[in-house]
């Protein structure tokens, strides 16, 4: 408890509250780093972590995130935690408006957690859990209270706090553990889900709804038949495709198993019937890995003015150390994606919109053999890779990124034709990330017939789609900036390749 103490004591409510030199040397000690990204979200400085709030109003996209700018400062260290706000017409070019919503209140001061947006009229709603705690005197005897709370944005991004709670927890039969709101409308009403743990710890999904907005009533758990699945449900989110309703959330506490849920804590969905919304009735089959990567969670949706629906989600994990801390900042966003359904399972792509990052095209094609081939791919890391393989006649068939020039180092991608398994490698590439869970991360792949392959790959991260975004492995890498090389190699026969790289631009 001591060090949670040490932070609320030096919590300020507002930014503008601290000397603004130490904020702007946080900044700068934050760009020094050479593992900067070039097209996807960070934060200026400090901590980034679950989005909230992501949609399209006032005809622009808005996102917020969880937003720690001095979470890295030292002698002083102030703690400043709330939602850092963003715009942007076109998903890729972010305007930074700073402070959406800061912990200033006694509904949050403790926190401002995660939450969702929706536009209502000529406003954004804003809903999310105020974290607050009690018996904060004591050693061990802290209770942690959870408010469902409101709030209205007008037109001009500001923001107001409603004082009243819409829910107050803990709720009867459940833990303080009562969080992340995720709202939507249908027929007329509102609706949100929400992460609770059980007395027995065990996680599961509330629903609630409203006429109103303001006064809410409990629905009951979402009934999905996946009862004592993990210990706490985060960042749940509930949305409709087609004939399809899907569940998605981020369960802790699963255990490994073969080669899933190798993460400290998952990410998922449940895909079936529509929820039936009078009794949280969930008819669905078994929980899919939304991504298989070493590096994804708190993902959230939105449907956009172009009836898209859209996915954001955190590029790191709770409770892990990542290199970037050196620099005093830590986190970043996946480059949006488009959901879609098929054959039961969703399908993911990068949005459109990434054309808008084009610059210096290569196509390339060729055989490979025993011996490592180059592809010239321009010397930037940022780069938007597809790729056609056929790796029916090999072994196995190697692609090798963020390489050093003798490829000693690099992010090893192996197709592998004898086992039928795709399998991503970071062992050896950079600094060492997490090493507990493991440097692989794999799943059955189908190569008795070509493959495609897409690689959003930028400073420090690679976001690998198969078969058209069927399975989609998100990473980071931290590695020398010279480390830019391309090779691809196979063994024991040949394999052909058909790509077409695009070099990308910086965000603005």
């Amino acid at each position: 408890m001591t060090n949670r103490r040490a932070n609320f004591i030096n919590m300020v409510k507002h930014l503008a509250d601290v000397p603004s030199n130490i904020v702007t040397n946080e900044i700068d000690l934050t760009n020094q780093s050479p593992y900067r990204q070039n097209y996807h979200v960070e934060s200026e400085s400090g901590s980034l972590g679950d989005p909230n709030g992501f949609s399209y109003f006032n005809h622009q996209y808005h996102l917020f995130y969880q937003w720690s700018p001095l979470a890295f400062s030292k002698n002083p260290h102030y703690t400043q935690h709330g939602w850092k706000h963003l715009v942007s017409k076109n998903l890729i070019d972010w305007q930074d408006l700073g402070a959406g919503i800061e912990s200033d209140t006694v509904l949050d001061k403790h926190g401002t957690y995660s939450g969702s947006a929706l536009p209502v009229d000529n406003r954004l709603f804003l809903m999310y859990t105020g974290n607050t705690w009690t018996n904060t005197e004591s050693e061990d005897d802290w209770h942690r209270v959870p408010y469902q709370v409101g709030a209205m944005m007008d037109k001009d991004n500001k923001v107001k706090k409603w004082m009243t709670p819409l829910l107050k927890g803990p709720l009867k039969g459940y833990t303080g553990h009562f969080r992340d709101p995720k709202i939507f409308k249908k027929n007329g009403i509102y609706y949100a889900v929400l992460g609770i743990q059980r007395e027995n710890l065990t996680g599961a999904a509330l629903l609630i709804k409203s006429s109103d907005l303001h006064k809410w009533s409990i629905v009951g758990e979402i009934k999905a038949d996946h009862n004592n699945f993990g210990y706490m449900w985060e960042c749940p989110d509930y949305y409709e495709i087609n004939n399809h309703g899907i569940l998605e959330f981020c369960p802790q506490g699963l255990e490994t198993s073969n080669n899933k849920y190798r993460n400290i804590y998952q990410n998922g969905y449940l895909i079936g019937n529509h929820l039936n919304l009078e009794n949280g009735q969930f008819d669905c089959g078994e929980f899919h890995e939304l991504d298989k990567g070493f590096d994804f969670y708190a993902m959230q949706t939105m449907r956009d003015s172009k009836g898209r629906r859209l996915l954001i989600a955190w590029m790191g994990l709770p409770e892990t150390k990542y290199p970037t801390e050196k620099f005093h900042y830590t986190g970043c966003m996946i480059f949006p994606r488009e959901l879609q359904v098929k054959d039961g399972v969703i399908i993911q792509k990068p949005v459109k919109e990434i054309k808008d990052l084009y610059q210096e095209q290569f196509l390339i094609e060729g055989k490979t053999n025993k011996e490592s081939i180059k592809l010239e791919a321009g010397k930037s890391n940022s780069r938007d890779i597809q790729l056609e393989l056929d790796c029916t006649q090999a072994y196995d068939t190697i692609l090798d990124l963020f390489a050093n020039e003798d490829n000693t180092d690099h992010l090893r991608l192996i197709f592998n034709h004898k086992k039928q398994e795709f399998i991503v490698n970071r062992g050896h590439c950079g600094l060492p990330i997490s090493e507990a869970y493991g440097a692989e991360r794999s799943c059955h792949l189908d190569l008795n017939k070509k493959i495609k392959v897409r690689i959003l790959q930028d400073v420090s991260s690679a976001e690998i789609f198969l078969n058209d975004g069927k399975d989609v492995f998100s990473m980071r890498v931290f590695t020398d900036n010279k480390n830019n090389h391309i090779f691809i190699t196979s063994h024991c026969g040949e394999a052909s390749y058909k790509a077409k790289i695009n070099q990308l631009r910086y965000r603005k």
